[in-house]
């Protein structure tokens, strides 16, 4: 059994349906961990996950995402959250609307069973719309706001399908996948 250690239930569904794909099961793990500020999704993951094998002493995988606007040196960044509650949509597309409105999603993996902590990322590319999609879906907020390159409607506005096929959290998971398949002897799949 492989744990996916977060308090996000969106992120969880969209992993395990990823992973189900190739015969990985998932199980989600409810558990509040501290994020370091200023740092980069990839010490954020890796802190993490180890944070989390310290509490539940089984393989698992955490998952810190953040999106970058074209032209703001990491903003909102790792602190996408922190950012989306502080200053909400209008900051948002007040500070999107300054440049070109080009952005990017990207995520990153940490797997650890204890004595590894490996990483793998994914990265979609979009721009950021000029006003709030889907305020009443249940959809992360970003997803209001992002249209993926070769797209015209927002993620919210993707079957979640489609989202899981496309985006940064589903290329992460593809890799995960094709690297657990190759190197976890005893693994993680359905019997």
């Amino acid at each position: 059994m492989l744990y996916f250690v977060s308090t996000n239930k969106h992120k969880f569904y969209e992993i395990k349906q990823i992973l189900a794909k190739h015969g990985i099961t998932l199980k989600w793990h409810k558990l509040e961990l501290k994020e370091e500020k200023n740092a980069t999704l990839e010490k954020i993951a890796k802190s993490k996950a180890k944070q989390a094998y310290r509490k539940i002493k089984k393989p698992l995988i955490v998952e810190d995402t953040g999106i970058f606007f074209d032209g703001l040196t990491e903003f909102p960044g790792a602190n996408a959250k922190r950012i989306y509650e502080k200053i909400g949509y209008a900051g948002l597309l007040r500070f999107a609307s300054m440049k070109s409105g080009k952005a990017y999603f990207k995520t990153v993996i940490c797997f650890t069973d204890g004595k590894r902590h490996i990483l793998f990322s994914g990265k979609l590319r979009g721009k950021i719309t000029e006003r709030v999609y889907c305020k009443n879906k249940d959809v992360m907020p970003y997803e209001r706001i992002f249209v993926p390159e070769g797209f015209n409607r927002p993620l919210c506005m993707l079957s979640r399908k489609k989202k899981n096929e496309i985006s940064h959290r589903a290329k992460a998971a593809e890799r995960l996948a094709d690297w657990l398949k190759k190197n976890i002897e005893f693994g993680f799949k359905n019997v």
